[in-house]
């Protein structure tokens, strides 16, 4: 497809347009269905111009990965350092966020994308693991240490599997991929439960 005239973009703009455009074509036809040429006939440009960016379609992948998940490590991080705030409040502010920004929105498609195409493009759960799950991890794991120390688990075994905390996250996805379509999720009330089975309440003991 010849590249559309049109007026000479920024290259941040131009790389914003290009990974718009990728989004689109993943969430389509699945990340091994999509070439870049696709990428590049769905941006209305030369193909040549999306390898100017991206060296291949796992970059591109990467790219829009980071850019759903980084804001959200960052902003729950951002919170577990304030130590007076109480895990419970922390971990409910997660999950909403998680609700708001992916599960409620199109950007649901490229966790749907890993847990269903990842084995078989290694180098970008390679990426997804090192760079958003440890760091999830990690900070799940200073909030629920935090947590035993105050008494506010539950169990306290909790502490040392934080891969609980991101359970219901990852369910909301299977579920709305496979099951939604038979029988609907109420994944506020999924994931209210689960604090409930984490933490004890404000105030109470174990």
């Amino acid at each position: 497809m010849p590249e559309k005239k049109r007026e000479r973009r920024d290259p941040e703009q131009r790389r914003a347009e290009i990974l718009a455009a990728a989004f689109a074509c993943f969430a389509e036809r699945g990340f091994a269905a999509t070439r870049m040429e696709d990428v590049a006939a769905r941006a209305g440009i030369a193909k040549g111009t999306v390898y100017l960016h991206f060296p291949d379609k796992e970059r591109l992948f990467i790219e829009l990965v980071s850019g759903i998940a980084t804001p959200l490590l960052g902003e729950v991080g951002g919170m577990v350092q304030n130590e007076a705030i109480p895990a419970r409040a922390a971990v409910s502010m997660f999950y909403g966020l998680f609700k708001h920004q992916v599960l409620e929105t199109e950007r649901r498609h490229l966790l749907r994308l890993i847990l269903a195409e990842g084995p078989m493009f290694p180098v970008v759960t390679e990426f997804y693991y090192r760079e958003i799950i440890t760091k999830g991890l990690a900070i799940i794991r200073v909030l629920l240490a935090r947590a035993a120390a105050r008494g506010e688990l539950r169990n306290l075994a909790v502490a040392d599997v934080p891969q609980l905390v991101m359970a219901p996250a990852v369910m909301s996805i299977i579920w709305a991929t496979l099951f939604e379509g038979y029988e609907h999720l109420d994944t506020q009330k999924l994931f209210d439960t689960f604090l409930d089975t984490l933490f004890v309440p404000e105030g109470g003991t174990i």
